[in-house]
């Protein structure tokens, strides 16, 4: 798998944000907390499932709720091994 450029992962993320779970474009920040952008629990656990499959990991929703926002997320993607650059 070729290297992923970091923000197309993060313009993924955010994709998927406003499609599946009708976040404003505007109130989608990187850095803001998931919670702020009105992402409950279940919405986190949909969200670790869309990119288990889109990425290729095992990833758990627990591990979502920690990263907390978009930034840490991607940066946990990496940790998993999926080829961020």
């Amino acid at each position: 798998m070729t290297a992923l450029a970091e923000s197309a992962v993060t313009e993924r993320i955010t994709e998927i944000m406003a499609e599946k779970f009708s976040v404003p474009a505007s109130d989608i920040d990187v850095t803001a907390e998931f919670g702020t952008m009105k992402l409950d629990s279940l919405d986190l656990v949909e969200l670790a499932v869309i990119l288990s499959d889109q990425y290729g990991v095992a990833l758990e929703d627990e591990e979502i709720v920690e990263a907390g926002n978009i930034e840490n997320t991607v940066a946990l993607l990496r940790d998993k091994g999926v080829p961020i650059a």
